[in-house]
């Protein structure tokens, strides 16, 4: 969970308590009184300082300290009240309970103290040495223990509710299970802190129309996991639980674990799987029930949207290899433009919202040329200036008939369709934009389709050798294309290749191939 302060107190831990004073004979008392004060099965770990920057230090180090136990007057009348104030101001600590100590009573000072001061308690040390000590330890404990699950449920809820806007990136659904998990642990396990989580858990999705479920992400013994099924996972008897819940269940709070399973109405279903430290009897099932029907409402969402966006997909790559196939190419050409532009955004560094559009925005950069006459666009012959003004005008064409649409995938779609005719200096068409004035998905779809065209047969020439085509990129790089996306291209011209193969039309290799280099793409 990131951006949080995380700690977790499992059952062989214990309660850190800080025993802040300038006198040995204090510490002593306190430790040997309650050495054998147990709370929740924990037992206590006292802690000394015997000044104000010592105990600084150790509430640094040891950001799970519960308790405080304070002298009033430390090293100075008020360097017992300046450190309760640094603790709350400086180090924003709210959580941890203090407790000021006095051996010098006096009813106006306490009541100074309690109204100007964020402190728990105030108690004289003649009284601490007795059972009132444990009293106060054990209450001090209890807040502490409540105010950390209040605050752990509260950030597992907006981490859950947050994660709705994390439906479209990359990996979205797994990712969004995985985040889950761990809030899912937080609850269960009280688990709160910045390291990485030691709770035994896994997420799992159904595969396909299997009843097989894959883990996609774990935590402790499950963190080695991934793509392994359930039932090669986990126990015998685990596995007739998860069987029960994926029977007919819905989500479960059994001795040893929890397990949930999500089902949407798309199909897809999956299951976590989380196993507690023994503390079912303080766990919130209220809270625990809203986690399940949030996360359940949500991974029903976000099925649904990933199968539109699928379809969508779909889709677009069907428009764009009819619009080729229409000019005699192959819907091999649309392929691998997606891929290259894909490649190419990657490493240019666009976000991964981005990338997916771009890529999947790609496929029908042409599908303007609908609108262009057959005796044109299938001419065999170099065209006149009068035909190939025709020609331009596919993309002010393909940009008209997308520019109005509300969905992003469409609209970039209308982006790259108008801009990928446009050229770094300015010479390109249809609007002559220059440099960074053309969309970087222009720009990255202008050396896609290039690239891609340079290398295939056309009914107008042949492809060329790879040789001629990086040769042209070098002379062109800062003129047709953003020489920035040329290096790129250069840098990654392996993985060009291997897009450029595994995607080949039949009868139509870049490598092998006669060149005819009179005719540009």
């Amino acid at each position: 969970m990131e951006g949080t302060e995380r700690f977790c107190i499992n059952k062989s831990g214990f309660w850190k308590v800080l025993i802040v004073d300038d006198d040995n004979f204090i510490h002593r008392m306190l430790k040997e009184i309650n050495k054998d004060l147990t709370f929740e099965d924990k037992g206590i770990e006292f802690y000394s300082a015997y000044t104000s920057q010592k105990a600084v230090n150790i509430l640094k180090a040891n950001k799970d300290i519960a308790l405080v136990l304070l002298d009033v007057f430390l090293e100075e009348k008020d360097s017992g009240l300046g450190l309760a104030k640094y603790i709350r101001e400086d180090l924003k600590n709210t959580d941890i309970r203090i407790v000021l100590m006095t051996g010098k009573g006096s009813s106006s000072l306490q009541d100074e103290i309690i109204l100007n001061y964020d402190i728990n308690g105030y108690e004289n040390k003649t009284d601490l040495f007795s059972k009132k000590m444990n009293t106060v330890i054990l209450s001090s404990l209890r807040s502490f223990r409540d105010i950390n699950r209040i605050k752990n449920n509260r950030e597992s809820m907006e981490k859950v509710v947050s994660s709705i806007s994390k439906l479209y990136e990359k990996d979205a659904l797994n990712d969004f299970l995985i985040s889950s998990l761990c809030h899912l642990s937080s609850l269960i396990n009280q688990c709160k802190g910045r390291d990485e989580c030691n709770i035994n858990s896994f997420a799992a999705v159904r595969q396909g129309e299997t009843h097989i479920f894959n883990i996609v992400g774990g935590t402790g013994k499950y963190k080695d996991s991934i793509n392994k099924k359930i039932r090669e996972t986990v126990s015998e008897t685990d596995l007739i639980k998860a069987n029960k819940i994926y029977n007919g269940g819905d989500h479960e709070l059994f001795d040893n674990c929890y397990i949930a399973r999500y089902k949407s109405t798309a199909g897809n279903e999956a299951i976590i799987f989380i196993e507690n430290d023994d503390n079912v009897d303080y766990v919130d099932m209220e809270l625990l029930d809203v986690f399940h029907k949030s996360i359940s409402a949500t991974f029903d969402n976000l099925c649904l949207n990933l199968e539109i966006e699928a379809t969508q997909k779909e889709i677009l790559y069907t428009l764009g290899e009819v619009t080729e196939a229409r000019s005699e190419e192959t819907g091999s050409h649309v392929k691998r433009v997606s891929k290259y532009c894909k490649l190419l955004a990657e490493e240019y560094g666009l976000s991964q919202r981005d990338t997916m559009l771009l890529t999947h925005a790609s496929p029908i950069h042409d599908i303007g040329k609908v609108a262009v006459p057959d005796n044109i666009l299938l001419k065999p012959g170099k065209l006149t200036s009068e035909e190939f003004n025709v020609v331009k005008t596919h993309t002010t064409i393909g940009y008209n008939l997308l520019k109005n649409s509300k969905r992003e995938i469409l609209k970039a779609a209308s982006i790259v369709a108008h801009e990928h005719h446009e050229r770094y200096d300015g010479k390109g068409y249809p609007r002559g934009l220059k440099g960074e004035e053309i969309h970087i998905y222009g720009r990255i779809a202008a050396i896609a389709d290039v690239f891609d065209a340079l290398g295939s047969p056309r009914v107008y020439k042949k492809a060329w050798v790879i040789n001629d085509i990086l040769k042209y990129f070098k002379e062109e790089s800062g003129k047709h294309f953003d020489p920035k996306l040329v290096d790129i291209l250069f840098d990654n011209l392996d993985k060009f290749l291997e897009i450029k193969e595994k995607y080949s039309d039949e009868n139509a290799k870049v490598i092998g191939q006669a060149s005819d280099n009179n005719n540009e793409s």
